[in-house]
């Protein structure tokens, strides 16, 4: 139950389980990426290099690895916004008014959180731009070593359903871009994970194999949509669709992501000591103090904070939808 008392400054609202929900429900990045707990601004995480593996005579000496640890580096950012509530919307009516706020402003942190993590084309700021999208990171050659080396668009396709993969021929298309995971070092069947904007969905209906069966299974599960891509379920995300910046609205290109999941990794960092303790987090100043005095207005304020970063850019393959 939300806790909202009059006092001086921000107090935190407890939100319990429905926001969190929410959050989950429509980021396809907090309900499948790794967490990584963070007590720090920035948190390194180490990735084993390769591991050489070769036969050994009796009493002779094991190959030893050439490769070297290494890490990948989480920095915690955070997104969040303030609405401004009048008062008597607070005390003239049943209907818990912040407790809606609240759902909906998770909704919206959702959605740009996937965006930031999946779909930003820019380059990583810390500001407009908070993390380097799987997007932008498969764009971008990484000079690393070995088997984290990347070449950009090694694992990129554009795909354009009303020519070139109209029908069967966007079985082949789609089809290519698994192929690209599932012949990498990387790949795992058990860990494998399929994210899409639903503007997927209308395209991937009219695929078929080439005995024309669909390729792409809608059904419902306990009363909750659910759909398969090549048998692997699809979470769809508002958020993965191309973008200069990061938005909680994005426009561009619908995109689809498959990878491995133990790749895709989430930093879970601290809000200010203000904010309840879960993650969204809320506070609300009430008008008895602060700006709202002059206006009979409440501030409730959502914030979330989060790192993220892509474990190697060859656990990933990723699709865009050009026509």
């Amino acid at each position: 139950m939300a806790r909202e008392t009059f006092g001086t400054g921000w107090i935190a609202v407890e939100t319990g389980d429905v926001a969190i929900q929410a959050l989950m429900t429509n980021s396809a990045t907090e309900a499948l990426a790794r967490p990584e707990r963070m007590a720090t601004d920035t948190k390194q995480v180490p990735r084993s290099g390769e591991f050489a593996i070769s036969s050994v005579a009796k009493g002779s000496s094991y190959t030893e690895t050439a490769g070297v640890n290494d890490y990948v580096q989480l920095t915690a950012r955070k997104a969040g916004g303030v609405l401004r509530v009048a008062e008597e919307d607070l005390t003239d009516t049943s209907v818990d008014v912040l407790a809606t706020k609240r759902v909906g402003a998770a909704r919206n942190m959702a959605k740009f959180f996937d965006n930031a993590t999946l779909g930003t084309s820019g380059t990583e700021n810390g500001t407009t731009i908070l993390y380097t999208s799987v997007y932008k990171a498969l764009r971008t050659t990484n000079a690393a070593s070995g088997a984290f080396a990347y070449t950009a668009d090694a694992n990129y396709r554009a795909i354009n359903f009303s020519t070139t993969a109209s029908g069967a021929a966007g079985y082949i298309s789609l089809s290519n871009v698994l192929a690209i995971y599932e012949q990498g070092d990387f790949y795992d069947e058990g860990g494998t994970i399929v994210i899409a904007s639903p503007f997927w969905k209308q395209a991937l209906r009219n695929v078929v194999d080439t005995q024309g069966r669909p390729i792409f299974h809608e059904s419902t599960d306990q009363g909750k949509p659910t759909a398969t891509l090549f048998g692997f379920p699809i979470t769809w995300s508002m958020g993965a669709r191309v973008s200069g910046t990061n938005t909680s609205g994005p426009t561009g290109n619908p995109l689809l992501v498959i990878g491995n999941r133990e790749f895709l990794i989430k930093g879970m960092a601290n809000l200010s000591a203000q904010i309840a303790t879960s993650n969204p987090g809320f506070a609300i100043q009430r008008a008895a103090n602060g700006v709202g005095f002059l206006t009979d207005e409440a501030l409730m304020k959502a914030a979330m904070r989060r790192g993220f970063v892509l474990g190697t850019e060859n656990a990933f393959a990723i699709a865009e939808k050009t026509g």
